[in-house]
C-alpha cells in the first residue's frame, strides 16, 4: 500500500526537502536583510514572532520530509513527526491567542493570515504523524500538503517580512 511505504515516497521527499531546505537557507538571509525593520518596528509589533513561526514552518517540512528518508519503522516516523510537530502546534498558538488578546488593535487580517500560514503545515503533519503511528488514514499522503503547504504557507510569510514590512 502506497500510504505506508517510505520506498515509494522517496523521488517526492527527495525533492522537497532539498527545496524546503534551499527556502529556509533563503528566508534566512532574506530576514537578516531586513532585520533592523523586523526587529524595531515601533508599536507592539508580531513580526520578530512571525520570521520564527514562518522558519519553523519550513524548517518542519525539512526535518519531516528527511525523516521519511531514514531507514526506519513507518509508526517510528510517525512518532518522531508527532514529537516536532506538536509542541510546534500547541507553542505557535498560544503566541497567537496571546498576541491577539494583548493587541486587540492589530489588524485582524493580520492575526489571520499568521495563524493560516502556521497551520498550513502543523496541521496537517499532526494528522500525517497520528496516521503514520497507527497505521490508518492517508500516512504519506498528509504529508503532501504539509509540504506544499507548508512551503507556500512560509513563502507568504516571507512576503510579508520582505515586502510587506517595508510599505
Amino acid at each position: 500500500m502506497h500510504s505506508f511505504s517510505p520506498a515509494d515516497w522517496q523521488s517526492f521527499f527527495t525533492a522537497v526537502t532539498s527545496a524546503a531546505a534551499a527556502l529556509t537557507g533563503l528566508l534566512f538571509v532574506a530576514v537578516s536583510i531586513n532585520l533592523n525593520n523586523i526587529v524595531l518596528n515601533k508599536g507592539p509589533s508580531m513580526l520578530p514572532a512571525r520570521a520564527a513561526e514562518t522558519l519553523a514552518s519550513l524548517l518542519f517540512v525539512v526535518i519531516s520530509s528527511a525523516l521519511t528518508l531514514v531507514p526506519q519503522n513507518v509508526r517510528l516516523i510517525g512518532l518522531e513527526i508527532l514529537v516536532i510537530v506538536v509542541p510546534l502546534l500547541i507553542i505557535t498558538l498560544r503566541l497567537q491567542l496571546k498576541f491577539r488578546r494583548e493587541h486587540r488593535d492589530t489588524p485582524l487580517l493580520w492575526s489571520a493570515t499568521r495563524m493560516t500560514s502556521s497551520a498550513a503545515a502543523t496541521v496537517p503533519g499532526t494528522l500525517a504523524g497520528l496516521s503514520l503511528l497507527v497505521h490508518w488514514g492517508g500516512g504519506f499522503y498528509w504529508l503532501v500538503p504539509t509540504a506544499l503547504l507548508g512551503i507556500v504557507g512560509a513563502m507568504y510569510g516571507a512576503w510579508v517580512l520582505l515586502v510587506e514590512i517595508i510599505r
